[in-house]
């Protein structure tokens, strides 16, 4: 039951609940409704075929045997119904089958130990009208949800639902945007077509069971298969049929899960108004603001970790890691509101204020498979319910929040190997991180996983676009202005719209409920390449406004550099040189391991490798042997200059210069090739990425004390000794990267039912091999 009035808390950390909530706001509505009936008819078809089939195999075999007791059947008769007798237990085999949630994850907490959040739980689940939570566990990630074990009983009657909090969340959130997340997970099992999401997901497992799993009655298939001719043709004949009968059941249950997706999207909104109606319809939508910003922090608060472990420390606070990361990036970014989100104007405008734009970037990753911000947002304020956001610490829910933390932070490590290591400052670790010159806010991100030379075919051309000239105090007065922050965000957004229609039309994205939105309207597939070249235009203009603002820094720092002496000119152009060598090198090796990769995931695809994928395979070897070698040769003729060769404690670069010296791949040694490139390729990678740190490190540091020179009208010292690279090596601008293949080829498309009539034509083949076979055991024996 939702009230309509403020809720008496039980626990004084329980937030307030709004008033005035409007009686029909988690109502299901009519698209909901004929969606929930969709997916149980859908469902209902599914399992009805299933048993049917399973009950034809069980028949069949009952009366071949019949009939060979009776002597009704010779030996030979018998190979229908031991066939059947087989099929039958695959069938039956898979429905009891069903896959378990695992271990479990995290450190769970109880009542006696975690009294105010156990309150809190039970409070929100009474008030939503959800089932409390069986077992709490606590994870380090950004995430909240529920997971629970499924069993066959559990098509007829619910299983107890377990709930993850995870700590990454719990950090960056107050009690009310908490509160407003957990009452979404809970607002799913307040609803009452919520058991046709788990009779779809218990389906799931039966069937995912049976197409993907591969146990003993396989491998007895398979050894009937390697006997005697004379019965292998047996094995072969049943494999067929085990074949036919995962490729109809898999098709058939594509079609539940289509269904299925439709409805999700509406019981997500409908969870969203579930929160809405217990916090109000702001505290949600904060909270997925933060959520992106929390994401990133986690992930780069992670990379700290593994850094500071390989140097023999460990961090006992991943949360106050992941804190100063937030607080770091809005340094970097010189945006005091990073991660915040925008306050609401006023009572007058609340209901019409937008946080987030109509457009289809991703949700945060705990909601990847959900509909876009920008639309559940709308959603949760189509009918505004106004309400106080509780701003107090989330973390006030635990008894010893140090302690819980340090718990869930040690586990992250080798248990083995963790008093071997020092204890490292969070923070002082994450600046550490940060303490680059090139993240110094004056720069507002410029270089923040960004390169300012990629784009370039050569050093050459980038001097030739700059516009700035005169005095070099004019120069360096029109670089990095205010607004070249919101360039840069302006291209993060735009490429990241880009990748996501990118992964929504190759399908590694699935849109929730079926339903593509790109910037406020509804997206047929087929006119995803046109709204994809639409951003490609868009994100050229904008990577050319940034391509002239990097093209403007380095020569004005090269006119500076000019006005001191030709050995500072020289040890300029020699860093950018340097810079635009060891990033295309990077880029050209990473792309080649893409391809190779690629190649290898197409042709394994199906289990299967023949002889025209093999062939495939040793002319993409041969191709990266061929530009790794020209990549080796190319890092030879570098040579360092000493400012470098201190900071990366490198003493003879050509000893210590990595190199691709595997023999060529043949038809014998290809996989283990492939594996031996991939590993030294990454090394490779590795190298020129921490070379290419250091030399824009470098190249920054020089920029800063020659413009202060200038400023100060001051002389620098003499130039530092300048080094050298190859005046031509392999250049790959963005954009020029092979074009890796996303769909496969006809026959692993067939077998694998990827693609309409792949799909049709495999559901085609399995009907006529199972009908057969059916037909055959009703009527031939």
């Amino acid at each position: 039951e939702i009230h309509d009035g403020g809720v008496m808390s039980q626990s004084h950390l329980y937030p307030e609940s709004p008033r005035d909530v409007p009686s029909n706001l988690t109502e299901a509505k009519s698209t909901y409704k004929r969606q929930a009936w969709l997916a149980m008819m859908g469902l209902s078809l599914f399992r009805f075929i299933y048993i049917a089939l399973m009950c034809c195999f069980a028949y069949i075999t009952y009366r071949g045997f019949t009939g060979f007791a009776n002597n009704n059947l010779g030996l030979f008769g018998l190979i229908l119904p031991f066939c059947a007798f087989m099929l039958t237990l695959f069938m039956a085999k898979s429905m009891f089958a069903v896959r378990k949630s695992g271990e479990t994850p995290g450190i769970e907490v109880f009542p006696e130990q975690e009294p105010e959040m156990f309150a809190f739980l039970h409070e929100l689940a009474d008030e939503v009208g959800a089932p409390r939570p069986h077992r709490v566990f606590v994870t380090p990630e950004v995430n909240a949800a529920v997971f629970y074990d499924l069993s066959l009983i559990n098509l007829l009657f619910p299983s107890k639902k377990n709930l993850i909090v995870g700590l990454g969340l719990v950090n960056v959130l107050n009690l009310g945007e908490l509160k407003a997340v957990l009452a979404h997970e809970f607002g799913h099992f307040a609803q009452g077509s919520m058991v046709v999401g788990r009779w779809v997901y218990t389906a799931q497992q039966i069937i995912g069971h049976m197409v993907s799993v591969r146990d003993w009655l396989d491998k007895v298939v398979k050894g009937i298969s390697r006997i005697d001719l004379r019965i292998a043709w047996i094995g072969w004949i049943l494999s067929l049929i085990i074949w036919s009968l995962r490729s109809i059941m898999d098709t058939l249950f594509n079609v539940v899960i289509i269904a299925e997706r439709a409805l999700s999207r509406e019981m997500e909104f409908n969870a969203d108004l579930v929160a809405v109606s217990v916090t109000g319809s702001d505290a949600l939508v904060n909270a997925l603001y933060k959520l992106q910003a929390a994401d990133h922090a986690y992930r780069t608060a992670m990379d700290v970790v593994q850094s500071e472990a390989n140097n023999g420390k460990k961090i006992e606070d991943i949360f106050q890691a992941q804190t100063a990361t937030i607080d770091e990036m809005r340094r970097v970014l010189a945006d005091a509101e990073y991660g915040t989100p925008p306050s609401r104007p006023g009572d007058s405008e609340d209901a019409a204020h937008r946080i987030f734009k109509d457009e289809s970037a991703r949700p945060p990753q705990m909601w990847s498979t959900h509909p876009p911000n920008s639309d559940r947002e709308n959603n949760a304020k189509a009918l505004y319910v106004p309400a106080d956001i509780d701003s107090r610490s989330a973390w006030e829910l635990f008894s010893n929040p140090q302690d819980i933390k340090k718990q869930i932070s040690l586990r992250i490590y080798n248990p083995e190997k963790l008093n071997e290591l020092e204890t490292s400052i969070p923070v002082e670790a994450v600046s550490k991180q940060f303490s680059n010159l090139a993240y110094s806010p004056e720069y507002r991100g410029a270089y923040l996983k960004r390169s300012p030379v990629r784009s370039f075919a050569s050093v050459e051309q980038m001097y030739s676009m700059a516009t700035v000239n005169g005095p070099a105090s004019d120069a360096l007065s029109k670089i990095y202005p205010e607004s070249i922050g919101d360039e840069l965000e302006a291209l993060r957004n735009l490429q990241i719209e880009r990748h996501t229609l990118e992964a929504l039309m190759s399908g590694e994205l699935k849109p929730s409920g079926g339903v593509i939105r790109h910037r406020g309207e509804d997206l047929d597939k087929a006119d995803i390449p046109e709204a994809i070249e639409e951003l490609g235009e868009e994100i050229q203009d904008a990577a050319e406004k940034l391509m002239a603002h990097d093209a403007n820094c380095r020569k004005a720092h090269l006119i500076a550099a000019e006005q001191f002496s030709p050995e500072w000119k020289q040890y300029l152009q020699s860093l950018v040189s340097k810079l635009h060598f060891t990033e295309h090198l990077a880029a050209v090796v990473d792309n080649e391991h893409a391809l190779l990769i690629n190649t290898w995931n197409v042709i394994t695809a199906d289990g299967q490798i023949g002889h025209f994928e093999k062939k495939r395979m040793l002319k993409v070897c041969a191709q990266t042997q061929e530009t790794m070698t020209v990549v080796s040769q190319k890092l030879l003729e570098l040579h360092l200059p000493e400012s470098i060769r201190k900071d990366l404690g490198i003493e003879n670069w050509k000893e210590q210069c990595p190199q691709f010296d595997l023999v060529p791949a043949d038809k014998k040694n290809w996989p283990d090739w492939v594996r031996a490139a991939s590993e030294s390729k990454a090394h490779i990678s590795h190298v020129l990425n921490i070379l290419k740190t250091s030399t824009l490190e470098e190249l920054i540091k020089v920029e800063a004390e020659l413009k202060g020179h200038i400023i100060n009208n001051t002389q620098p010292n003499a130039a530092p000794e300048s080094g050298h690279c190859p005046k031509e090596y392999p250049v790959l601008l963005p954009g020029d990267e092979h074009v890796l293949q996303k769909k496969l080829d006809l026959w692993n498309r067939f077998q694998l039912a990827h693609g309409l009539v792949p799909t049709m034509a495999r559901l085609a083949v399995s009907l006529t091999i199972v009908g057969g076979t059916i037909y055959g055991g009703l009527f031939g024996l």
